[in-house]
This record gives C-alpha cells, sequence and structure tokens, in this order.
C-alpha cells in the first residue's frame, strides 16, 4: 500500500510538472485554468500561484495551461486525473501559427495496472492519426505491451474550438491577464 501511495503522489506532481514542461516565459503568456466542478464552471487565472491555489481549494481533477507566442496561443496543456487518484491522463497539444492543433502528445498513467502509455498522434484535416503508443511500467515489474481495457481517456481535440474551456483561452484571456482570473458556465 505504501508503494501504491508514493507512485499517487509522484504520479500527481508528474502530471502538473509534464504539464508544465517548456513553460512560456520568453515570448508570451499563459492562461491556467482548471475545471470547478462544485460550481459547474471553468475558470481562468493569469497567476500561477493563484491558479494552485485554486486547485488544491477547488479539488480540481482537471487542469492546464494556454501558452501564448506572439499574441496567437502555441500550445494548450491539460492534465486529468479520477477522484481517487488512480490515473492521469496528461496532454500536450501543439498549435501551429494559423491556430489549428498540429499534434498532441498524450501520457496516460494507470496506477493499480503499473501502466504508463505515451501516444502520439497527428492532426491532419480534422483527423487525429495515432503515429506511436510506447508502454512503460510505473514501478517495479514487467513492462506493460497494451492499453488497460477497463480505462478510456478522452478524444483527442482536433480543433481549438472543441476544447470545453475553449472562451477562456480564445476570447476571454485578455479579460484572465487584465482581471486576474475569469470563470465562464460549463457547457
Amino acid at each position: 500500500m505504501r508503494v501504491v501511495r508514493i507512485l499517487v503522489a509522484a504520479t500527481l506532481s508528474m502530471g502538473w510538472a509534464f504539464a508544465q514542461v517548456g513553460e512560456n516565459r520568453i515570448t508570451g503568456k499563459t492562461v491556467y485554468f482548471l475545471k470547478d466542478d462544485s460550481h459547474k464552471q471553468w475558470c481562468g487565472y493569469a497567476s500561477e500561484s493563484r491558479f494552485k491555489s485554486q486547485i488544491q481549494a477547488l479539488v480540481a481533477m482537471v487542469v492546464g495551461g494556454a501558452d501564448y507566442t506572439n499574441g496567437r496561443i502555441s500550445r494548450v496543456r491539460i492534465t486529468e486525473t479520477d477522484e481517487t487518484r488512480d490515473w492521469a491522463v496528461n496532454d500536450d497539444y501543439t498549435i501551429s501559427n494559423s491556430g489549428k492543433i498540429q499534434s498532441l502528445k498524450r501520457i496516460i498513467n494507470i496506477l493499480p495496472e503499473n501502466n504508463s502509455e505515451e501516444q502520439l498522434f497527428l492532426i491532419q484535416n480534422g483527423k487525429a492519426i495515432k503515429q506511436r503508443s510506447i508502454f512503460h511500467a510505473l514501478g517495479i515489474g514487467k513492462t506493460p505491451q497494451k492499453s488497460v481495457d477497463w480505462f478510456k481517456a478522452s478524444p483527442v481535440v482536433t480543433s481549438i474550438g472543441e476544447f470545453p474551456f475553449s472562451s477562456l483561452v480564445e476570447s476571454k484571456r485578455t479579460e484572465v491577464w487584465s482581471k486576474g482570473d475569469t470563470c465562464i458556465p460549463m457547457r
């Protein structure tokens, strides 16, 4: 049981750490966001510290960030976990200069199965095309060779407007940055 708790803590810290890799400090800004299930809304934050405090306060299970380069969205990172923290999905979407999603790197960690899967998708003509899937063991034990049967990750998003928080990172981003935070109802 102690090993499972350690793996849970490691997965959660890796989840948000994964979502922060390559943070956009030099060329642009970030809108940090989370899903507030208790108030049925998505909230965006200009400050990473405020965002992190709200993750804890709201027990948010879906968190992320949208990076902007030269005034346009260039990357969207999302980490989703379940209420028992048995699994985590870390998505890292890259966005082209024309505002289209180009690719997705997804890491799925399933603690009870000791399974980590890294997937890479290319997005072309509105379709997600899986390029590869690589499996790893999360702890000690045999490396898994396939996906876990009982787990289904969220569908791959192929356009920015499909994100349930899209208005936060598109039309409301300047409001987030000027006010410090903004929330929108879930759709």
